[in-house]
């Protein structure tokens, strides 16, 4: 089993992949964010919260990253501080990243990674534990769409 410091290092490499990612990157940048992830991984990437269903295998992972790249990107990860599991194997990250989110800056944005990794060190389980309330308002108050939206009372 890989040690925590590789593990967290590997995590470090996949938001560095993750935040050079946008939605006109080759397909090979997004082949090289699914390598990080096992094969039958399960993938929360946006919020545990948001999604019902993770996405599921390195083609769920390219799939779900695509779709959070239409609202949002990294423009800058702060990590907060790490920890990790008695056994080693599961790892989480806690982060004050500044996000863009339709061309608007979202500056502090909290957020807690957790993963889960395999014997050979590929993330078999990932979740973030975030508030998108923030997220979601600006995607609503650019596009005119989401919860927040009012909607006339009928009577």
């Amino acid at each position: 089993m890989p040690t925590t410091s590789s593990l967290h290092a590997q995590l470090d490499a996949l938001y560095a992949t993750w935040a050079n990612l946008s939605p006109s990157s080759p397909p090979a940048e997004f082949d090289k964010f699914a390598n990080f992830f096992d094969d039958n991984c399960r993938a929360w990437l946006l919020s545990m919260r948001e999604l019902t269903t993770p996405s599921i295998g390195r083609q769920g992972v390219v799939d779900g990253i695509k779709e959070a790249l239409k609202d949002q990107r990294i423009e800058e990860r702060r990590v907060v501080d790490r920890f990790e599991s008695a056994d080693g194997s599961k790892i989480s990250v806690e982060m004050n990243n500044r996000l863009v989110v339709h061309g608007k800056e979202l500056d502090p944005f909290p957020e807690t990674a957790t993963a889960v990794f395999n014997e050979k060190g590929l993330i078999t389980d990932f979740k973030v534990y975030c508030c998108r309330s923030p997220v979601v308002q600006i995607v609503q108050d650019v596009t005119g769409e989401g919860p927040y939206k009012c909607h006339p009372v009928d009577g």
